[in-house]
């Protein structure tokens, strides 16, 4: 019987805490333009909510931790020293996670956001 509780207590451990998956592991669910996505965002942006996309833009600005693209975009990364090579008006490629979309400002947010 001890031996059914430990096992029983180790599964559910296991599934409770299982690890994440990175952000590289995850599959895109969209890949285009970001003014492309921000379109899909305002009509349907529930749906979009957690889902890993793969965009590319010009940079438009770049900040402590993060970069914007054609001014609608935030890309927020984990490692900040991905920024030091980039630059304003520079055209790149994207993968994150969308976590948000503000509708004052008609703005994307990704974040675990990688350069592809």
């Amino acid at each position: 019987m001890i031996i059914l509780v430990c096992i029983a207590g180790y599964s559910a451990y296991k599934y409770t805490y299982k690890s994440h998956k990175s952000i590289t592991e995850k599959e895109v669910v969209f890949s285009g333009s970001t003014a492309h996505f921000l379109e899909k965002v305002k009509t349907g942006g529930a749906k979009w909510q957690d889902v890993v996309v793969a965009l590319n833009g010009k940079i438009t600005s770049i900040g402590e931790k993060g970069i914007t693209l054609d001014h609608n975009t935030y890309c927020q990364f984990k490692n900040s020293t991905a920024l030091t090579h980039l630059k304003e008006g520079q055209h790149i490629a994207v993968k994150g996670r969308m976590i948000g979309y503000d509708d004052l400002l008609e703005e994307i947010k990704l974040d675990q956001t990688l350069i592809k």
